[in-house]
């Protein structure tokens, strides 16, 4: 997910020292081991301080990269990566969907598709508006924080191209389709698991190795903009709330519930319900109409009531993510290995003398984020409470 290059960047954003520390001349301070020259209750409070700097820059950097895929494509806009949907025309005259070869991983470890449509894209700049407003309404509907080394979202986007799918119908037909694809794709690469690769590096990232039962059984479907004229708060800012509670999403049932605890009901919803605002014959496909907030806090809770009835489906369960190679683990792992290395470079420098305390060290090194990546809830656009 993140090039060496940028990886570089953190590390010499975290790494400035702003003096130097005196040092004891007897004692040779860039040959003798960090644990004997500081107490280890600041060893390891100044490693964890520098582990969750490295978490905060590279959670900065998924989010950054979230908003290029939530984005509509735009001739103007080459950086804008949302998976494109179209439909490709067989020697048999049938038409088969299709995505852009070799991103079908994209699917691992999301809820849902959310399908966003050809009518819902008069306004392409709208992206990072409506990514905010699932952000805080899904995180907060979850009360965690993301698992950004598992790629772990509400959903994967998906922009209905001219050429593609038209109907609900078609739509979910399209849906079946890929997700059949990913279980194909995720089959072989478990075959292939100790075998020499013959897929592209990305699909063989271990983070993605799960298709969740919800986003084969449920899709979302964004199918208008509404233009919001959103006020500022007395806090000065534009809630994302207000986007997500005006704008609309259809949620519908595909049929394929047999991985599910039980059923997918939308009985809850029928009070928040609206007219589904569509021409096309729809037969007896369950779907209902409701406001983006109130569709994301349902596949929401629906993700946690799978997580209770098979608590192995969860990505952070405790029966994979103790395992020594699981990716969880390998991200915790290179963030303390980073961090000590941190502490090792700084100690070569002769950022800290001996028997300082952590305050001192955390001072000479400049622990503190640098301002493009200011901390709590000034965090980068569009993932804090509101824009200016």
């Amino acid at each position: 997910m993140y090039s060496e290059e940028s990886t570089e960047k953190m590390k010499k954003s975290l790494s400035g020292t702003s003096g130097h520390v005196p040092q004891d001349p007897s004692i040779d301070v860039s040959r003798a081991p960090i644990e004997e020259l500081l107490s280890p209750d600041v060893f390891a409070e100044l490693r964890e301080d520098l582990k969750q700097d490295w978490l905060s820059m590279t959670r900065d950097q998924y989010r950054l990269q979230l908003v290029r895929i939530w984005s509509p494509g735009h001739p103007l806009h080459p950086e804008r990566q949302m998976l494109k949907l179209d439909s490709m025309l067989q020697k048999n005259r049938s038409m088969l969907p299709c995505i852009q070869k070799g991103m079908e991983y994209l699917f691992c470890n999301k809820a849902t598709a959310f399908y966003w449509t050809q009518s819902a894209q008069n306004r392409r700049d709208c992206g990072p508006l409506i990514l905010g407003s699932i952000w805080n309404t899904w995180f907060g509907a979850l009360d965690r924080e993301p698992q950004v080394e598992l790629d772990e979202f509400f959903a994967v986007p998906i922009s209905v191209e001219r050429n593609g799918p038209e109907t609900i119908t078609d739509l979910l037909r399209s849906h079946e389709c890929l997700c059949a694809k990913v279980q194909g794709m995720l089959e072989e690469k478990r075959a292939e698991a100790g075998a020499t690769p013959t897929r592209t590096h990305v699909w063989l990232d271990p983070r993605y190795f799960k298709l969740h039962p919800i986003c084969e059984a449920l899709i979302a479907v964004f199918d208008e903009y509404t233009v919001v004229a959103a006020e500022k708060h007395p806090d000065g800012f534009r809630h994302y709330d207000d986007v997500a509670q005006k704008q609309t999403i259809l949620l519908v049932r595909t049929g394929n519930e047999d991985r599910l605890s039980t059923p997918i009901s939308f009985d809850s919803l029928r009070h928040e319900a609206m007219p589904l605002a569509r021409n096309d014959d729809m037969g007896a496909t369950d779907i209902i109409r409701v406001p983006l907030q109130v569709g994301v806090r349902f596949v929401a809770n629906l993700l946690c009531r799978e997580e209770v009835a098979f608590p192995e489906i969860g990505l952070g369960g405790s029966t994979i993510s103790n395992e020594p190679d699981h990716p969880a683990t390998k991200w915790e792992r290179e963030a303390l290995d980073w961090a000590e290395e941190e502490l090792a470079h700084e100690q070569e420098r002769g950022a800290f003398s001996p028997f300082s305390s952590a305050a001192t060290v955390r001072k000479a090194m400049q622990l503190h984020r640098p301002e493009e990546y200011p901390p709590g809830h000034f965090a980068p656009f569009p993932f804090r409470l509101g824009w200016i």
